[in-house]
């Protein structure tokens, strides 16, 4: 069995029962040729999803040609479905499998006997507890663990003919947030509880401990508890927690030992094969638990405590390397002291790139910054992953997050150390994402801030029409009045009743009509000049010299048609005479964006009553441009983040987050103005603009 890989699928380092089983699996594959590669996932989804969406990194693993998988199948498919996990486990193909954690039909299992350990300890308890109800905090519904362990208790009570001594049952999570709320509700409902609580596990046990705690009752002189698991928790607990071992490690030998067999060619072996707890007793039951001397377990602690206190200042560091935001190269070159203090011997990236010329390719980037890359053919693993250690554990983490993927890091690292480098993953694969997005939203503001201006440019187009129609209207109503005078004169004149009282009624007439159809095309004319020239403006980038003031109000004079019909007014103040040398196409449209602004944001559409004023001050060296409303105002967060594209307080109504945005890059990098903000809630919003040349403020 020379170059043999075995595969290890969990969720995760970060729990106890995985750390448990992989050292299992580890300790009794040490003395053989056959490499573990440890592969930590996360948790299947609850809701069933198309396999292509989580089977890229199966894909990778596989490539990695492992002759065995080992797959946590209880922590993996903890909230998902067996027909998920399935689909999962056939993305390896013709490789042997092994499931832990439960029946898997048609696939060797290992898994814990859940009855029987549980049976033994609840007889002891019944059998000492003559007089007692009991109460049974479980775990989910569907959770076949807790079913069994609650069939354990019911068992023992029927031995002793004591069944109906089983008050209730309570249906948990196997948390101790949700088994406290539980019990202490449970207490406050009950006359006479029950003063046995038997909980599905450890973390439910601390849960009702607490719960008792807040009551002020005490364990165990008014009630006894019992939990689940014996994880490090169970003894650290006040009092110490009696409770069914849980032979996490002795799952991962046995799984081993299997994997040993089939590797060996061996097919005669077990579908499944139980592992068995046994019970633990300590204060929560009255018992006293044999262990350390009080001296020795002060020393051992403060030890613990210390080494512990060093390994948090080396994981402070290398997370204030991510939260620079540097380059990960960088980032990877800086900390791999502290890394390799934390015990990671190695640890390198591989990022999935697609090239110029549309081919996959793989970089890796190793702790000392080096890159190297070459078209992706299959998974690259370091070659010292050959080698047999017996103290190391191989890593292979997945980089990603929502619905994208990166690549995978693989890392050679110690059992202690190996949830740090499942943590720092996240940390990474936020790195690549946060890159990925800057590059797309970079793209998506370009063609955002055009379809923004071309929005402007289509609200002036749109007012332009609406205001042209009024005069135009009014024209061609006086024409057509004017054609009838002429009608009836022909009339007179044909039939010889024409008077001079008429004949002055008419030329009377025809000069009123006349000047009425002049005056509607003059304004008409003058609409459409103000329009052609912020129009021309809005798309083309020449530098003039114009007048401010003039300018303001030829944009105005193409966006009052929006709070026509409204309960707003438009206040306008300009002082003449400011005359500025700058791209007019940029001026209209942070009048425009700040016009809109304050019509939307302010005062909610049009839908509330307000002014909207424009006062332009001409002052001794530069002007004052003030825009502003008497709407509802911004918070001093919304402030903060009113110039961040995307950012909008109307996500849901239509707003696009870049109006602000387009408004302070025009003024900072395009004007060279300046702009200052006031607001406050419920008291308006002013935006101050001024030339570079004078502070905004000047004369306030």
């Amino acid at each position: 069995m020379s170059n043999k890989t075995a595969l290890v699928l969990i969720p995760t380092f970060s729990q106890t029962i995985e750390q448990r089983i992989c050292k299992g699996i580890h300790e009794e594959l040490a003395d053989t040729s056959i490499r573990v590669l440890n592969a930590p996932l996360g948790y299947l989804p609850a809701t069933d999803v198309p396999i292509d969406c989580i089977s890229w990194i199966h894909s990778v693993l596989q490539d990695a040609r492992p002759d065995i998988v080992l797959a946590y199948g209880g922590g993996l498919a903890f909230n998902a479905s067996e027909q998920l996990y399935r689909q999962v486990l056939k993305c390896y193909g013709d490789i042997p499998i092994i499931n832990i954690g439960f029946v898997l039909s048609g696939v060797p299992s290992i898994v814990v006997d859940n009855y029987h350990g549980m049976l033994e300890l609840m007889r002891a308890v019944v059998s000492r507890r003559p007089t007692s109800g009991f109460v049974y905090i479980s775990g989910p519904v569907q959770n076949e663990d807790s079913r069994l362990r609650l069939q354990a208790l019911r068992d023992a009570l029927a031995e002793h003919s004591r069944s109906d001594d089983l008050q209730e049952v309570i249906i948990g999570d196997f948390t101790s947030r949700l088994a406290r709320e539980l019990f202490e509700s449970y207490l406050d409902t009950q006359t006479n509880p029950a003063e046995t609580v038997v909980c599905s596990n450890d973390l439910t046990a601390k849960g009702v401990l607490d719960a008792l705690r807040s009551r002020n009752y005490r364990c165990p002189e008014d009630f006894w508890v019992t939990g689940y698991d014996d994880f490090e928790y169970a003894a650290s607990v006040q009092p110490g927690l009696s409770t069914v071992h849980f032979p996490a490690k002795d799952v991962g030998v046995q799984a081993a030992k299997l994997a040993k067999l089939l590797l060996a060619g061996d097919t005669d072996i077990p579908m499944t094969t139980e592992v068995k707890g046994y019970p633990v007793w300590r204060g929560s039951t009255g018992d006293n638990h044999p262990g350390l001397g009080d001296l020795d377990k002060e020393l051992s602690e403060q030890w613990a405590l210390i080494h512990q206190r060093d390994n948090n200042a080396r994981k402070l560091t290398v997370l204030r390397s991510f939260q620079r935001r540097l380059p990960i190269a960088t980032i990877l070159q800086e900390t791999r002291i502290n890394l390799g203090d934390l015990q990671i011997e190695s640890l390198n990236l591989f990022i999935e790139e697609v090239g110029e010329d549309g081919k996959e390719y793989l970089t890796e980037i190793g702790l000392e910054g080096n890159r190297h890359t070459r078209i992706r053919e299959q998974t690259y693993l370091p070659t010292s992953f050959l080698e047999t250690e017996t103290e190391s554990y191989w890593l292979l983490c997945p980089l990603e997050v929502e619905d994208a993927h990166y690549g995978y890091l693989v890392a050679r690292t110690t059992l202690i150390a190996a949830e740090f480098v499942e943590f720092i993953a996240p940390q990474i694969t936020d790195l690549l994402h946060t890159e990925a997005l800057q590059n797309k939203n970079e793209s998506y503001r370009l063609q955002n801030e055009l379809n923004e201006r071309m929005a402007s440019l289509g609200s002036l187009v749109s007012g332009v029409a609406h205001e042209v129609n009024t005069p135009i209207g009014t024209g061609k109503l006086a024409a057509s009045s004017l054609l009838d005078i002429v009608q009836v004169l022909r009339s007179k004149l044909a039939d010889n009743t024409l008077t001079k009282r008429d004949f002055d009624v008419f030329v009377d007439e025809c000069g009123e009509y006349a000047h009425i159809i002049y005056n509607s095309l003059d304004r008409a004319a003058d609409l459409i000049s103000n329009f052609k020239m912020v129009s021309v403006d809005q798309t083309a980038e020449a530098k003039r010299q114009f007048d401010l003031g003039e300018y303001v109000n030829s944009v105005l004079s193409s966006l009052r048609h929006q709070i026509k019909g409204t309960p707003i007014e438009l206040h306008v103040e300009l002082d003449e005479g400011v005359i500025v040398n700058t791209f007019p196409g940029a001026v209209a449209q942070v009048l425009t964006n700040l016009f809109m602004n304050a019509l939307k944001h302010g005062l909610d559409n049009g839908n509330r009553a307000g002014v909207i004023t424009f006062q332009l001050k001409k002052l001794n060296r530069g002007f004052r441009l003030t825009v502003g409303d008497s709407g509802k105002g911004a918070s001093k967060e919304v402030l903060s983040h009113i110039y961040d594209p995307f950012f909008t307080t109307t996500r849901g109504a239509g707003g696009s987050g870049l109006g602000m945005h387009i408004v302070f890059n025009l003024i900072s990098q395009k004007l060279n103005w300046t702009i200052q903000l006031e607001s406050e809630p419920g008291k308006g919003f002013k935006a101050i603009l001024g030339s570079q040349a004078q502070p905004a403020k000047e004369e306030i």
